[in-house]
């Protein structure tokens, strides 16, 4: 099992990389059973905000990288407990790796 979790802050996430997890969730056993099927495995994903540094509940190695960098850090992608990236970075390009799976998105204009 792949297990993803993603820090962020909900100040400065974009809509976009919200709408791209939220994608993930809602396919449920549906999209599980999908990737299963093709990759032999499976993946769990958590979202949490994070509106301090000292916020009580993260986990040591996402505080250390908040502690030294601050709120800026942010948003942290930690995949089977280590950290994959953090700062600015493409959450498309992360999520294609880390899920070995190609990813496409349609963003409506208004």
């Amino acid at each position: 099992m792949i297990k993803i979790n993603y820090f962020y802050s909900p100040e400065k996430e974009s809509e976009i990389n919200l709408e791209i997890w939220k994608s993930f969730i809602d396919s449920g056993e549906e999209g599980q059973r999908i990737y299963k099927e093709h990759n032999n495995d499976t993946y769990e994903i958590q979202l949490s905000e994070v509106t301090e540094v000292e916020q009580g509940g993260l986990p040591a190695i996402v505080k250390d990288i908040l502690t030294a960098s601050g709120m800026s850090a942010l948003p942290v992608l930690v995949v089977n407990n280590k950290v994959y990236k953090y700062g600015s970075f493409s959450l498309i390009d992360a999520v294609e790796d880390v899920l070995d799976i190609g990813f496409s998105i349609q963003v409506e204009e208004e």
